[in-house]
């Protein structure tokens, strides 16, 4: 009979090495150096020939220190990382270029009738809006050929609107903006998974690009259709849109990120967004809320952050949607101060958890307008364990927690509410459960 002799001594280790180390070379990712594939004259200054240099299962970008200005978005694949060097790699765009449109366009169309075509260049990205068509239904394209009075596309116009038409009676326009890194440049497309961008600085020179027009789809970093992503450590200022913008898709984090003076939001969890993480980032100084909540978003952790001197709310929308509701949402332990509106804005949804906030002096654009936390038209929704109020001489906030409208069947239990301008707290719901509050709970009389 034979003899099995188990692995023993010196040969079991010397073989668990070798196998460990043929599974570390297995998985380690190609890396390329951004600064090898440079060209001054490419509307991505070579970055995006890095990306498309990657073999087909991935792999890393280093994008090296520099300030790079680009024409056109980044177009990040499933597992791809774009990774920079912190402040000090930094991609920005050109002065803004734009131009009213001529004649109306409309979606499968290539081309754009323009009254001039003065700053565009070919290889550009531009945005194709008007005053209704936005969001969804705005186009975004890449220039081909330049010829008097009209610019010609690589691919037709693609909107979101089964008939989209972009109207002169509604100010149509097409003008050079762009998100500086994106998965989908037509919205909605493939499914995209395990991208990653870390440690990379955008400025969005709004000093040249003084435009009113600005979108979701035009953030610094947006990301649609995209899932297992990673955004952590990047610096934006001055998006001409959102600051980080994640819709659809599951499971995505976003942390450590610090965004400021945006045209409009820091932060937009949005469009059917499932299970993401924002958390320990800064959002300060933006035109719109701190971070912003859209359209049947489910299942959203925002904890940890700093949200400060927004001109809307630190945290806001959260609860509306397209005829559903934001739900089963967690917002905790977040400082929330000094914003134009409300602290946090909970309005529509349902059976959503905040708990753990600090929310002081917000209602600085209209004092005694405001209320640190609004739970309007909302059920079942918890609030607990807030302190709201004020470090300043004069309070701001006109109530600690405000319930508001059709409210009911909500849980406020624990908050500390004193140091605002009027009760601490105010409730409708007849169903609501109140205890353990600090602060007067006002409710309308019988």
């Amino acid at each position: 009979m034979k003899t099995v002799v188990p692995w023993s001594g010196r040969a079991a280790p010397l073989i668990l090495l070798l196998v460990a180390s043929m599974a570390g070379a297995a998985e380690q990712k190609a890396e390329l150096n951004a600064r090898d594939f440079f060209d001054p004259q490419s509307p991505t200054c070579g970055i995006q020939e890095a990306i498309d240099a990657l073999p087909a299962e991935g792999g890393v970008v280093f994008v090296p220190p520099g300030r790079y200005c680009l024409r056109r978005a980044l177009l990040l694949r499933s597992h791809v990382t774009l990774r920079g060097a912190g402040s000090t790699s930094i991609l920005t765009r050109g002065k803004e270029a734009h131009a009213k449109l001529t004649r109306p366009a409309r979606k499968g169309e290539s081309n754009v009738e323009v009254e001039s075509t003065a700053g565009f260049r070919t290889g550009d990205e531009v945005a194709i809006l008007d005053d209704r068509m936005h969001g969804w239904h705005m186009a975004h394209a890449i220039i081909k050929e330049i010829a008097p009075k009209r610019l010609t596309f690589t691919e037709p116009i693609f909107s979101g609107h089964n008939e989209a038409v972009f109207s002169l009676e509604r100010n149509a326009v097409v003008v050079n903006y762009f998100p500086f890194i994106c998965a989908n440049r037509m919205h909605f497309g493939d499914p995209v998974t395990e991208i990653t961008i870390l440690d990379l600085t955008f400025d969005g020179n709004l000093k040249e690009n003084p435009g009113r027009w600005t979108d979701f789809t035009l953030a610094a970093i947006h990301l649609a259709n995209v899932s297992d992503s990673l955004v952590r450590g990047c610096t934006i200022h001055g998006s001409v849109g959102d600051g980080i913008g994640v819709q659809g898709g599951q499971d995505n984090r976003v942390e450590s990120c610090l965004v400021e003076h945006c045209r409009v939001h820091g932060f937009h969890p949005g469009t059917s967004l499932r299970g993401a993480v924002f958390t320990n980032n800064i959002s300060r100084h933006n035109g719109g809320d701190g971070l912003y909540f859209c359209c049947v978003v489910v299942g959203i952790t925002v904890t940890d952050n700093l949200l400060h001197d927004n001109g809307r709310c630190g945290v806001g929308g959260l609860g509306a949607g397209c005829n559903a509701f934001d739900s089963f949402n967690v917002v905790a332990h977040n400082i929330i101060r000094h914003n134009g509106q409300w602290g946090i804005q909970a309005v529509g949804g349902k059976n959503n958890v905040i708990t753990g906030n600090i929310c002081l002096d917000n209602s600085q654009k209209q004092p005694g307008q405001y209320s640190g936390i609004l739970v309007g038209d909302s059920t079942h929704t918890v609030v607990s364990g807030n302190r709201c109020g004020s470090d300043q001489e004069k309070p701001t906030q006109k109530f600690g927690i405000e319930e508001q409208g059709t409210s009911d069947a909500n849980v406020i239990a624990n908050n500390l509410c004193e140091g605002n301008l009027q009760d601490g707290l105010s409730v409708v719901g007849g169903k609501t459960q109140v205890s353990g509050n600090v602060g007067t709970a006002r409710r309308p009389k019988p």
